[in-house]
This record gives structure tokens, C-alpha cells and sequence, in this order.
């Protein structure tokens, strides 16, 4: 049996026959909000087809930078646990913070590597803040992390004097099925919680 299409691809799909037919003059991007229930996104609105996250191809030349492999979720986030701990266990937070600050430095060097192929040469990230705000319940439990980090680049043409970039910020929801990542655009003077992931950021993993 075909699993059901997800909330979020009903609705698309109903905007575009609303566009196409003149149903509407405007779509809102409400359209493609999810509902937040207690806080969390609910688990059908997503499918595991969307993620979008870089995967570069395994490079030929030696001198280049490996793509990264995605981390594990955590398990203090995962069903079988979280049935017999409370929802302020420090576990949690520690575990996501551990998790999001290498799924972030997976993610970045995967996209540099994406764009910029076998030039690349330097990669490193290193975190200098972060910001966690557990959501939902014991029974059905989600994690918002903010992080900023220092970011140095350096191509094959770059290589004595590479890129830095100063106060990323980058903002992670994590629950048992999913997680969504937003980046800010700027430099963040404060470490917050915006933009929210949950309304503003992409589906990077997926764990059926």
C-alpha cells in the first residue's frame, strides 16, 4: 500500500490548482506552515522524499576535502527512551547539542564541497555559542537548538589565506521524526531562536 501524501503536499498541491484555475489572487505562504501542536510539527506533515541537504560525490584527488557523513540522531530524542525520562533530562539537551553542532559541520562542509569541488582545501567550524528550548512532552518530545559558530574556508586558490566568516547562526528542530534547519542571514548580535525553524526552515533529515 502507498503511504498516504503528506499534509503539506495536499496543500500544495491545492494552491496550484487554486493558481491554475483563478481560485485565488493570492496564496499566503500560510499554505505551507505547518500546524504546531504542543509546540511540535506534527509527524505526517513532512515525507522523507523532501529532505534536502548537500551530498557531494566522493572526491578523485587526494588534497580534497572528504564529504562528511550526517550524524545519528540522538537517542535521549528517540521513542524507546524517552518513555522513562522527564522532559528537563540534561541528557537531552546535551545529546542535541552534540548532535546539531555536527550535523551543522556535516551540512557546511558538504556544501562547500558541492560548490566548490575539488579546490576545496580548508574547512573548519568552530562553535562559540548555543541556545537549547525543549518543546512538547515526555510522551512525544522535541528539541529547538541555536548555535553560532566561526567558519574558515579555504580553496585550492585560497589555500595561505583563507575565508573566515564570523557569527553564524544557524537554529535546528529535532523531534523523533525529523529535522528542520534554518539559517539566519547576517550576523546575529544575540543568540536566538529565530528564524524559527519549525514556519522557516528546510527538512535536512528524516527518520521515517
Amino acid at each position: 500500500m502507498n503511504r498516504p501524501r503528506s499534509r503539506r503536499a495536499l496543500l500544495a498541491s491545492v494552491a496550484a490548482v487554486a493558481v491554475v484555475t483563478g481560485g485565488f489572487k493570492h496564496i499566503s505562504n500560510a499554505t505551507d506552515t505547518p500546524p504546531l501542536e504542543s509546540e511540535t510539527v506534527s509527524p505526517d506533515w513532512y515525507e522523507c522524499s523532501s529532505v534536502t541537504r548537500p551530498d557531494p560525490p566522493a572526491p578523485t584527488d587526494d588534497e580534497t576535502l572528504a564529504p562528511k557523513q550526517y550524524p545519528t540522531p540522538p537517542s535521549a530524542i528517540g521513542p524507546a527512551t524517552t518513555r522513562n525520562r522527564s522532559n528537563d533530562s540534561p541528557s537531552l539537551g546535551d545529546e542535541s547539542i552534540t548532535y546539531v553542532t555536527e550535523f551543522e559541520r556535516a551540512y557546511r562542509q558538504n556544501e562547500f564541497l558541492a560548490r566548490y569541488g575539488a579546490t576545496t582545501r580548508t574547512f573548519e567550524l568552530r562553535r562559540t555559542g548555543y541556545r537549547t528550548r525543549v518543546l512538547g512532552s515526555s510522551s512525544n518530545p522535541a528539541i529547538m537548538v541555536a548555535i553560532r559558530y566561526n567558519l574558515r574556508l579555504g580553496t585550492q586558490q585560497s589555500a595561505t589565506d583563507p575565508r573566515d566568516q564570523w557569527g553564524v547562526h544557524t537554529v535546528y528542530y529535532v523531534d523523533e521524526h525529523i529535522v528542520l534547519r534554518a539559517q539566519y542571514n547576517g550576523v546575529a548580535d544575540e543568540l536566538s531562536f529565530e528564524p524559527d525553524p519549525r514556519t522557516h526552515g528546510e527538512l535536512v533529515a528524516c527518520f521515517g
